[in-house]
């Protein structure tokens, strides 16, 4: 938060720091830029990491949502914040979070909000964890999509505020080596849009298909990408214990503006 400079009162009588005496009336004092501390409240953002030319995963290192196997909602959802300024405290940050149905584009609906106090990079509070207990409508979709949206008023940098995972999966003893999964993708602009999407990580891209590649959409119009995922026979048994074996992560851009993305766990068990 910015530290109001001091300037010493010529009087016993008060002040107003935006027009002493010695200044113009219509002058303010100006903090230099060197003072001023402003906190950095973050959490895995992945349209940041898509601007640095990476390509995000939806499996958020700091929300969970699901409970694996077979993939049932997690209740509460469980999600991390974390302060990056190591020069000023993050007091009352605002935490929003919201779900949608699986997919991408999809309509949002408000979970809760919790206010945080989080203190300086490297202090004991710089990084905490919150839960929020979800909705029966978002229980009952099964799957679904959960996003973290972050406010603050002295906020350094709003590109890192906004986390999101939409999470499905399955195994291959139960869905064999070749698995279909429906995404659903909606338009959420004003105008029609034509989506495209990226695969990967690299190693497992040519494992994927998207059935149509791309989609045209109308203004707020839903339509369905069919994803299919072949595991190749040479890929081992994951050793007992594993969680899951492989992560794939299917980004959304339209033209080169990012919309969303899903990610698809897979347990290699048979």
């Amino acid at each position: 938060m910015s530290t109001a400079a001091q300037v010493p009162a010529r009087s016993s009588s008060p002040r107003s720091l935006c027009a002493p005496a010695s200044l113009p009336r219509s002058g303010c004092v100006k903090i230099p830029a060197a003072i001023v501390r402003d906190p950095d409240p973050e959490t895995y953002t992945q349209s940041f990491v898509a601007a640095c030319w990476s390509l995000p995963t939806f499996n958020s290192p700091d929300m969970d949502t699901i409970d694996v196997w077979p993939v049932v909602p997690l209740d509460p959802v469980l999600f991390t914040v974390r302060n990056l300024s190591s020069q000023a405290s993050a007091n009352q940050t605002r935490i929003d979070v919201s779900w949608s149905p699986w997919g991408i584009g999809m309509q949002r609906s408000l979970l809760g909000t919790v206010i945080a106090d989080l203190a300086r990079a490297g202090f004991p509070g710089s990084e905490q964890q919150f839960s929020l207990t979800l909705t029966s409508a978002a229980k009952a979709a099964g799957t679904y999509g959960a996003f973290v949206q972050i406010y603050h008023p002295y906020d350094s940098n709003t590109a890192n505020n906004l986390g999101e995972q939409t999470l499905d999966g399955f195994t291959t003893k139960s869905s064999g080596r070749t698995t279909d999964f429906p995404l659903p993708v909606r338009n959420p602009s004003y105008i029609t849009q034509t989506i495209s999407f990226v695969v990967g990580p690299a190693a497992m891209a040519p494992w994927v298909t998207l059935t149509p590649s791309t989609l045209t959409l109308g203004p707020g119009a839903q339509g369905s990408v069919t994803i299919q995922i072949v595991v190749p026979a040479a890929i081992p048994i994951s050793p007992p214990g594993t969680e899951f074996t492989f992560t794939v992560d299917i980004m959304a851009l339209i033209g080169a503006a990012y919309l969303g993305g899903v990610s698809v766990v897979i347990l290699v068990d048979a």
